[in-house]
Formats: C-alpha cells, structure tokens, sequence
C-alpha cells in the first residue's frame, strides 16, 4: 500500500483490481453519474433545473432566498430536480438548518444519484451532526457501491470521529464489495490506534477478518496491542489463501508482534508446500526478531530456491545483527538478488538491504562489483529506486565513494523529484573528476528541479567547465531549477556575452544561457535586455532544437515576450515543425 516490501510479491496484487475500482469513484459533484439516471426532462422541470443552474451564476445572491426555493427542489418529485437543488446547496454554502435536514434526509433518498449529491453537499458544507453522521454511516453500509463509497469518504472528509467511523467500518469490511472495503480500509488507517478495538472484533468476523490484516499491515506498531486476536486468527486460518495477509499484517506490527512466532511456526507447518506461505512466514519471524526459530531458518537459508535461501538468510541477520556471519551471508544473497531476472525477487532484495540497517559501507564491495555489468546494474539500480524516497540517505551515502558514485548515480536518476534528500551529496560530485559523471550529477539534479536550488552555486561553476556537455547539463539543470537558481544570474550572464556566436564550439553555450535566463530571471530588465535578441535569434533560427527552445524561452519571460511578437508570429505562421507553430501560437495569445 506504500513503500514497496518483501510482501508486494506475495500478496497485495490481488488489492490492485479493487483500488483501482475505488478509485474511479464520484468527485464531490458525482459528474460520471448523472447520465447514468437522467433521463429528457419535461418542460417543467426544464425551467426549474435553469432557475437552479441561474443561482449559481448570479454573484451574490442572497442564501435565504436560494434556501427557501433549494428547499422546495429538495421536496421536488423529480429526480432530476432534486439531485441539481443537493448540488446547488452544496456550492452555494447553504447551511440553514432546513436545508441541512433535507440534504440528511436525501442521503437516504430512493435515488443513488441524488444520494450521491447530497453526501456531496453536506462534505462541502462541512456538516459534522450527530444526524449527518448516522446518515452518512447507514449509507456506508448501502448495497449501491457508489453510494457506499461516497459515505465513507464523506466520513474521512469531515474528520468524524474515528471511534464511531470505525465502527462502521467494520460492518463494512464483513460485506463482499471490495472496492468499498478497500475504502473502509483507508479510513480504518486514518482512524490509527483508535481503530485498534475495532480491529480486534473485524479478526472474529470471517468476511472482515482479511481486510482488518490489511489495515493492520498499514498501521504498522501502531496496532501492536491487536497481537494476541491476530495469533489466534493466524491459528484458527483453514484456507490458505487468507494467510499470507495476516502473516504480512504480523511482520509489519514488528518486533512488538514477538508474541505470535508460535502462530507464525503453526502456520508454516500447516502448509509447508506451499512456497508463498513458507517465504511470508520467514519474512514475518525475522521482521518480529523472533527468538525461537533459527532452526527453521537455518534450514530456510541452505534451501536450493535463491529466493527462499534469500529471504531466510535476511531474516537471521535482521535476529542476529551482531552476528557478522549471519550478516555478510544476508547481505551476499540480498545483492544476487538483486541481479535476479526476476522483478519480484529485486524488489524484495532491495526491500531487504534498506531494512538491514547496515553499517554505512558493508554492502558497497558487493554492490559494485555485481554492477559492473551492465544489465545486473540496470536491474540493481531498477530495483533500489522501487524503494522510494527510502533508499535516497543509502545513495547519498554512496555518492561519496568514487567506486559506487555510479551506481548511485542510477538509482537517483529514476526517483526524480524524490531524489530531493541527496541534493548535498550530489552537489558534491560535481567535483568528479570525470566528465560523465559531472554530467550525469547535472541531469540528477534537473530532475529533482527547483528543491536542487541548494547546489546552484556548484553548477554555476562549471559554466567554465572545458567540457561542452557538461556546461549545457549545467545551464540546463539551472534552468530546472528555475527562479530559485537567481543566484547564477551573473555567471549565465557572463557567460551569454562570453559566447561567440560565430564559432560553433560556443555558439550552443549562448542559446543556452538564454533559454536559462528567460527561466531563472525573467523579471530582470538587464536579463530581459540580454535575452531577447538572442531568443528573435532562436526563434527564426534554421535548427529545430534552437527555434523550440527559444519560443519556450519566451513563454517563460512572460509578458517581458512582447519584443518578440513579430518574430513568434512568423513561427506560428510558418515553421516547419506542427508543435513549434502550435507553442508560437499560445505564447502570442498569452502575450494579448
């Protein structure tokens, strides 16, 4: 449900379907439903729905009036009018008591679409009533799933308190719609330990009892004390399809969770053929550091699957951390899972070198020189940037080794904007000595955009770098960074007016200075002054790349543009490129 973990691979897949399906639900207006249940309006409920639709386009129309004719359309025998008059209370913040009494009533209207738009009305309204919220909890429990679902996220909406949604909840999670379960789940999570009794009444219920591990594995310690109900829910499972998610939900309360390693065991033992059991079982006693099961893991690690031996062998180093043969042997079997052809078995082997917590160093020697070819580098990099924001302080760390810079270098280029948190680290290494590198830091650092502001100073030096690559991967990562890069100002400049436009090796160095100016500063007069022949350059320029970049230079002056008008005319008249004529065009219409 968040970060990627050894349980992605084994059981959470089957919640996609039903997160997806949930998350096609209505917006507070429910606009993809009202299709489905309008039918062509008489004449008269033509005039009254445009006396609605009339409210809402009058400024300052005054609420006790549009309450006394919303009530009336709230009264209306026409779906049609109704469902417009909850819609309209809504936007137009009419929270009199009446009409509040009438959006509660049309919650459990015969209408799903005019209970879609009055749950949505009193969300916008802000109702928090003991009368809107038993509303609201009996529509929760509709066998419409839209209308369910609107329910329960109306509940999280308006920060109901968590004892009673979650009491809800748990009627939710004993039915058999998935995607408003999985909605009961979220709102179980917000609810955090308060939700906690709840939970244990969901693990007595079979329909519920799978979803409460799913919620329970997102609230992490945070339901330690559901512990003694989930080991008997582990010891009473009799299908094993329902135990992968209670012993997921067992490794993610932690070590808290110590007290159920004879659950976990029983279940193993229960279903020893069954290879997804057998490795969630494994993963679930090394994450509670369980005290009793070396032996089973012992035997886990010398099994002949990688991927078994693999998850075994984390599971003894995350019980034994002192112990540095446990250790290293984890840390061996992590990194040639690493090199797996196998997305599956990455990710979990990423998952498990994070959460080692090694000492900074102690999987670098094995990492680099698994790296040193180039599809195991793809696959490594691949699957630690799966990892998230999660894996950004072990790059960082790396960064500042010559020999792993590389490899971090790959797994911080696919994490973009996430990659924010090794910004001083990669700041840095733009000081390596070697060209690609340098290069390679810059692009980096584009990506992560304006939160890489903090390394403007070391990108502005290597305008003078005598790599040309490396100059423009410069100009063009200030460039991302954008207005928060004003302090290379001066050294774009220079280097704008440094560029000799006839000589080849610079001439790129003075677009491109340019196009970063426009970005960087596109409110100073001295920058406006410097730029704007050389973007009217640009933009009748006969390169392709020099005419796109200089029309996006322009949009980027704002309306400091209007210089160029007769140029950008031309381009959006006659450029031989379709989009260069299109993006000439809007920035003329933006410049009117």
């Amino acid at each position: 449900m968040s970060a990627i973990r050894f349980h992605h691979v084994l059981a959470l897949a089957a919640l996609l379907l039903p997160v997806a399906a949930a998350s096609q639900a209505q917006s507070t207006d429910a606009p993809a439903a009202q299709s489905t249940e309008s039918t062509e309006l008489t004449s008269r409920e033509a005039a009254v729905v445009e006396q609605l639709d009339q409210l809402l386009s009058r400024p300052g129309v005054v609420k006790e009036r549009a309450a006394r004719r919303i009530g009336r359309a709230l009264d209306s025998k026409s779906i049609a009018i109704r469902w417009r008059a909850a819609r309209v209370a809504g936007r137009l913040g009419l929270d009199d008591a009446e009409t509040i009494a009438k959006l509660q009533a049309g919650v459990a209207d015969d209408s799903w679409l005019v209970q879609l738009h009055s749950i949505a009305a009193l969300t916008n309204l802000g109702d928090k009533s003991d009368a809107t919220v038993d509303a609201l909890t009996t529509a929760a429990l509709s066998d419409n799933a839209r209308v369910a679902i609107a329910a329960i996220k109306a509940l999280r909406a308006l920060e109901v308190d968590p004892a009673k949604a979650a009491s809800t909840m748990n009627k939710v999670l004993a039915g058999e719609n998935q995607a408003v379960a999985t909605h009961a789940v979220e709102a179980m999570v917000e609810a955090g330990p308060k939700a906690v009794p709840f939970l244990k009444e969901a693990l007595k219920q079979p329909n519920a009892a799978f979803w409460a591990c799913v919620a329970i594995a997102d609230l992490g310690p945070d339901a330690a004390e559901v512990t003694p109900e989930l080991a008997e829910y582990l010891q009473s499972i009799d299908k094993v399809e329902s135990a992968p998610q209670a012993l997921l939900a067992v490794a993610e309360i932690g070590p808290a969770a110590s007290a159920a390693e004879p659950a976990i065991v029983a279940v193993m033992n229960r279903w020893k053929d069954d290879k997804s059991i057998q490795l969630t079982g494994m993963y679930a006693l090394g994450a509670i550091e369980a005290s009793d099961s070396d032996q089973l893991l012992t035997a886990g690690s010398n099994s002949d699957d990688p991927f078994t031996a693999m998850v075994a062998s984390w599971a003894m180093a995350k019980i034994h951390p002192d112990n540095k043969l446990f250790v290293d042997a984890a840390v061996l079997r992590l990194v040639g899972g690493l090199e797996s052809d196998q997305p599956t078995v990455r990710q979990a082997a990423a998952h498990g070198l994070v959460t080692l917590h090694l000492p900074p160093g102690t999987a670098a020697p094995y990492l680099i020189k698994a790296a040193k070819n180039p599809v195991a580098r793809d696959h490594i990099a691949d699957a630690l940037a799966t990892l998230g924001p999660d894996v950004v302080p072990h790059a960082a760390r790396a960064m500042a080794n010559p020999e792993s810079r590389p490899l971090a270098l790959e797994v911080l280029s696919r994490l973009g904007t996430d990659a924010a948190g090794a910004t001083e680290a990669l700041a840095a290494s733009l000081q390596d000595s070697t060209p690609l590198v340098r290069q390679r830091t810059c692009s980096v650092l584009a990506q992560i955009g304006p939160k890489a502001a903090p390394a403007t100073k070391e990108l502005a030096v290597l305008l003078n770098s005598q790599d040309g690559a490396v100059r423009h991967s410069a100009m063009y990562a200030l460039r991302e960074i954008g207005p928060k890069a004003e302090n290379a100002k001066g050294a774009l400049l220079g280097k704008l007016k440094s560029s000799d436009p006839a000589n080849d090796d610079t001439r790129f160095d003075r677009f491109a200075a340019a196009w970063t100016l426009a970005r960087v500063a596109p409110s100073d007069p001295t920058v406006v002054t410097a730029v704007l022949p050389v973007l009217s350059e640009g933009i009748t320029s006969d390169t392709l790349l020099e005419r796109s970049e200089s029309i996006v230079a322009a949009s980027d002056l704002g309306p400091a543009a209007k210089p160029l008008k007769e140029a950008l005319t031309k381009a959006a008249e006659s450029d031989a490129d379709l989009e260069n004529r299109e993006a000439a065009q809007a920035v003329l219409e933006s410049l009117e």
